[in-house]
């Protein structure tokens, strides 16, 4: 077994790789769904630059020259460039996270739930009619909205604690909740 000190600053000018931690990657290689994703996508993207005939063609030139010129070394590091650019922002589009593809269907009600709550003592606190907005939500998730002479501003927070309690209860159960929901799909 051999053993060899190098110098780092001498050979690599302080410019080594460093790898990024795991958190700061666009995705990772076990997830099959987005690697696969990644990779028809890259595809698509070298065929529509031609990247494949371009890297052919300046190697077909470079091969047959003795000596490279400034303008050569300038078309190959523009080709990298071109080609590190298309890998990562490949990347990047296929790693966004799209933060409301896992929720079910009963989180997102309690979500709603707790907005139409907070709207009401909004109302209440400001003295003001409920908005049509207020209205629509209420409609929407079949809520009767309370008349605005019979409640007060302690029974509203109230019920906004309310609301958020059972979303509470429903995000400890969601793991359940969402298995079943993705049955359901």
């Amino acid at each position: 077994m051999q053993y060899v000190d190098l110098d780092e600053k001498l050979l690599f000018q302080d410019d080594t790789f460093t790898p990024m931690p795991g958190f700061h990657r666009e995705f990772k290689l076990h997830d099959i769904k987005r690697k696969t994703h990644f990779q028809e996508t890259l595809q698509k993207r070298y065929e529509h630059q031609n990247i494949a005939k371009r890297v052919n063609d300046l190697a077909t030139r470079l091969e047959n020259k003795p000596q490279l010129d400034e303008a050569d070394i300038t078309a190959y590091n523009d080709l990298d460039d071109e080609i590190v650019e298309l890998i990562l922002s490949t990347a990047k589009r296929v790693g966004r996270v799209d933060f409301g593809y896992q929720r079910s269907a009963d989180l997102c009600i309690a979500g709603k739930t707790i907005r139409l709550h907070k709207a009401i003592l909004s109302c209440i606190r400001n003295d003001i009619k409920y908005t049509e907005s207020i209205e629509s939500l209420a409609t929407e998730l079949n809520h009767q909205l309370p008349n605005r002479d019979e409640i007060n501003v302690r029974q509203a927070i109230a019920n906004v604690n309310e609301a958020w309690k059972v979303k509470r209860v429903i995000e400890k159960e969601d793991g359940e909740r969402r298995a079943r929901w993705l049955e359901d799909i």
